[in-house]
């Protein structure tokens, strides 16, 4: 049976010595394009976690034709979201949430690489949280300038 639950893109990790270094001006301008490719993400995820609910129906209920529907149209879901994954790779943003459009943007602040956020919805880039941490943890960019930054203590 098909889980889609716990299913995650195959892209290829850029090289270290190719990833991008975002500014907070930078990401923030990038904005209007993320807005269009991650809104689209977050739209197909919930179309194939519908679509999975569909097919497990369906396979129980032995209903052939809405079963092959919902697979064609799970191929076509599928094919949509690895376009969109592609294109944040080619802006060099981490997707880290399909369902509500979690994106890092890789940023090095002081000789420090972080990960300024954004959430689906958000203004603009206001967060960051420090590489490997996750949402939760993030804090307002003003703090990137604060004495306590520099210290290594936030």
């Amino acid at each position: 049976m098909l889980n889609i639950a716990n299913w995650s893109m195959d892209i290829a990790p850029r090289c270290e010595k190719d990833k991008r270094y975002f500014s907070v001006e930078q990401a923030n301008k990038s904005l209007v394009l993320l807005q269009r490719i991650v809104g689209e993400v977050v739209r197909e995820y919930k179309t194939l976690m519908e679509l999975e609910e569909l097919i497990e129906s369906a396979e129980q209920a032995n209903c052939g034709d809405q079963l092959e529907r919902a697979r064609q149209e799970l191929v076509s879901t599928v094919d949509n979201l690895q376009g969109c994954l592609e294109e944040l790779d080619q802006i060099g943003v981490e997707l880290r949430d399909f369902s509500r459009g979690i994106v890092d943007f890789p940023s090095m602040q002081d000789s420090r690489s972080v990960s300024l956020c954004w959430l689906l919805g958000e203004a603009e880039v206001s967060h960051w949280h420090e590489r490997g941490a996750g949402f939760a943890c993030r804090q307002h960019v003003t703090l990137l300038n604060s004495p306590e930054y520099a210290a290594g203590i936030t």
